[in-house]
């Protein structure tokens, strides 16, 4: 969900009505971050992430607003418009300290990153696909995974080409049945290059945008042996016929094509386990349903009943899904995500 102000990603937020149907397998009346009579709790393994509008200051102001110290940060490169900046990530270098993510990374051996990561720079031509495909960006994406083992960050997670079935990123997967195999095919060679990385674990995240654009995942599924985790982002959005009463917009949300349960079950049948990098509350202006506190109990009972890899909490700096200005959802956040289990900076 991650673009510049103004960019088409913003433009075209609204209609990414089916990104909500990505987080939620689960329906059911239950209490806030307990499981109903009949649900085990499940592990609280999930590894809980925060998206902070890139600021180190923010993620601790949230950590204290929710009561749970974060040890999980979201960020991007995926606004790079040439080869040098692409390869030379903004967070590994500079003079900001509220910036530099690679030194908070180093000062505590519990903590990560997922980086969202394009396939290509702002001025790549158009058929960047097959050149992709056929090899012709190969030494640059091995120049960034040395880059990043070297600042520290060869554990991160790598959402490459993240939400390449929409159509607001210059990496998506295209409009022809040959644009999917060719922006597969590169986006295996990619994967394949990272998980070579002399020093490197990395994970490869190939996430969807719940419900939009609803292009069958074996068109454009990179193989198993390149993914490692496939991920939904899935914020509380929708456009007009989905419904604002709870717990129908939870149902309609989770079941729709392309939502949460048809990624989870295509994850599932290649041996995969899912993930939600992005989810987060909206207010009806942006398409979405307010201070919806039983969205974010839902969710939060979702990924312990689904054993979610991680999850990415969307906390944009001055946006409306700021829990500070959506009291009842700060609530349930709270009661949900449950006491600080990870080291204090």
């Amino acid at each position: 969900m991650h673009a510049p102000a103004g960019s088409p990603r913003r433009a075209r937020l609204g209609l990414l009505v089916v990104v909500v149907a990505v987080l939620a397998a689960g329906v059911g009346a239950v209490l806030v971050g307990r499981p109903g009579a009949d649900e085990p709790a499940g592990p609280a393994s999930t590894r809980a992430c925060v998206y902070t509008s890139h600021s180190i200051a923010r993620l601790q102001q949230f950590s204290q607003q929710v009561g749970h110290q974060y040890d999980c940060a979201l960020v991007f490169n995926d606004v790079a418009t040439t080869w040098p900046a692409l390869v030379n990530p903004w967070f590994v270098q500079g003079g900001d300290a509220d910036k530099r993510w690679d030194q908070w990374v180093r000062q505590s051996p519990s903590r990560r990153l997922v980086i969202a990561q394009s396939l290509v720079p702002g001025q790549a031509p158009e058929d960047w696909r097959a050149r992709g495909a056929a090899g012709e960006y190969d030494a640059q994406f091995a120049a960034l995974g040395k880059t990043l083992v070297a600042a520290g960050l060869g554990d991160a997670t790598i959402r490459l080409a993240h939400e390449g079935n929409g159509t607001w990123f210059k990496h998506d997967i295209g409009g022809t049945p040959l644009e999917h195999r060719q922006w597969a095919t590169y986006w295996a060679r990619v994967a394949g290059i990272l998980h070579a990385t002399p020093g490197a674990s990395f994970r490869m995240d190939l996430t969807v945008s719940a419900g939009y654009r609803v292009v069958p995942l074996e068109q454009w599924w990179p193989g198993d042996d390149a993914v490692d985790v496939v991920g939904v982002d899935q914020h509380d959005l929708g456009v007009p016929g989905v419904p604002t009463e709870q717990p129908a917009r939870w149902r309609f949300l989770m079941s729709q094509d392309g939502g949460f349960e048809d990624v989870a079950a295509f994850a599932r049948a290649h041996g995969k386990p899912v993930s939600v990098p992005e989810w987060g509350i909206t207010n009806a202006a942006s398409s979405g349903n307010g201070d919806d506190a039983y969205y974010v109990q839902q969710m939060l009972q979702l990924f312990r009943r689904e054993h979610v890899e991680y999850q990415g909490f969307w906390d944009k700096a001055g946006a409306p899904g700021d829990l500070a200005i959506n009291p009842r959802s700060l609530t349930a956040f709270r009661a949900g995500i449950g006491p600080a289990t990870t080291a204090t900076p």
